[in-house]
């Protein structure tokens, strides 16, 4: 256990190095409000939210000018994987001109970016997180459906932002390292919750990719990290931000990232209500009648379902989020979406 001295020595050291990044931030706007012909004097700055394990390296702030203008000036003063980075702004950079056309989806444009390092000046999306706006509509303040509803047709859009020629889905490579982490946990090499139900979702994963092997399916733009906190909602726009390229490249699992990468925090709350994966079955009927597609019923989309709470159940076993009354709640729900899977799979 640690010690006071050595959280406090902690908690210092990080607000420490998240008050140096965000005056090196700060520094780099009279050179941006230069380039862009903005006035650089008067402007504010708030901090805006970034993963804290990085708040040394990185900074987000909301900039606000005297005229009433606001923009998002993000900064990453990491020297490493500027080549993946460069391929994530390119990647918003397509959404963003894409969706200029389209009504009720969204992505910033960027406005100015370092050719050389991680720095951009964008818009700034306007609303709140769809995170927030769903939990303020379990208080009444909102409606579900009708915001679930815009959110699936705004990710229908952006799956469209460009296409390929269909292709036959084949999961060789995905079952093959789901062999290879179950062979692990089996010879006691690799430590996992719940070992037994774990190789039962392993066992589970086989038979889904057997149902969905050749799957004819439409290649497109993909998010690359949707989830609830990567999209902002207003009363006119469904806005993307947070692009990345380093997930399964196709549509299908990033819906399913949506709903389970905060955790499992989008489960109904009582099996009785539950749908397919454990959401509830209102919250598929409207986000499928935005997106336009039953997906719960196709045999692809329960494959990259199943093999996203995989990725789940492992990363909660490594990273020690599974402790405490959270993690207890957290192992409960791994177990009882696995339990749903098993009760409506085909014969």
């Amino acid at each position: 256990m640690k010690s006071n001295r050595t959280f406090l020595s902690d908690h210092n050291e990080q607000q420490s190095g998240f008050e140096v990044a965000q005056r090196r931030t700060e520094a780099l706007w009279p050179g941006i409000a230069s380039d862009l012909g903005f006035p650089a004097a008067g402007a504010k700055f708030r901090r805006m939210q970034v993963n804290r394990k990085r708040e040394g390296q990185c900074c987000v702030l909301r900039v606000s000018l005297l005229d009433g203008r606001e923009f998002v000036l993000r900064a990453d003063f990491s020297e490493s994987y500027l080549g993946q980075y460069q391929v994530n702004l390119k990647r918003h950079q397509i959404a963003a001109e894409t969706l200029k056309r389209t009504a009720g989806a969204s992505v910033p444009q960027v406005l100015w970016h370092d050719s050389q390092r991680k720095f951009m000046l964008m818009e700034l999306a306007p609303g709140e997180t769809a995170f927030q706006a769903l939990n303020l509509a379990g208080f009444g303040l909102g409606n579900r459906s009708q915001l679930l509803t815009r959110i699936g047709a705004a990710i229908a859009a952006l799956h469209c932002c460009s296409t390929a020629e269909e292709q036959d889905f084949w999961p060789k490579r995905q079952l093959e390292k789901v062999s290879r982490i179950a062979s692990s946990v089996r010879g006691g090499e690799l430590t996992i919750l719940k070992p037994k139900r774990f190789l039962g979702l392993c066992a589970y994963l086989h038979r889904a990719g057997r149902r969905a092997r050749g799957v004819r399916f439409q290649p497109g733009f993909v998010h690359g990290d949707l989830h609830f906190r990567n999209i902002l909602i207003s009363e006119e726009l469904v806005s993307f931000v947070d692009f990345s390229s380093q997930r399964f490249p196709i549509a299908e699992h990033d819906i399913a990232n949506l709903w389970l990468a905060n955790g499992l925090d989008h489960l109904a709350a009582s099996s009785r209500y539950a749908g397919f994966g454990g959401v509830s079955k209102a919250d598929w009927d409207a986000f499928e009648a935005g997106y336009g597609r039953q997906l719960t019923r196709e045999p692809l989309f329960q494959f990259c379902f199943a093999l996203r709470l995989w990725e789940s159940w492992i990363r909660y076993s490594a990273s020690g989020l599974a402790e405490g009354d959270k993690g207890q709640r957290q192992r409960e729900l791994l177990v009882q979406v696995l339990n749903q899977f098993l009760e409506q799979e085909p014969d």
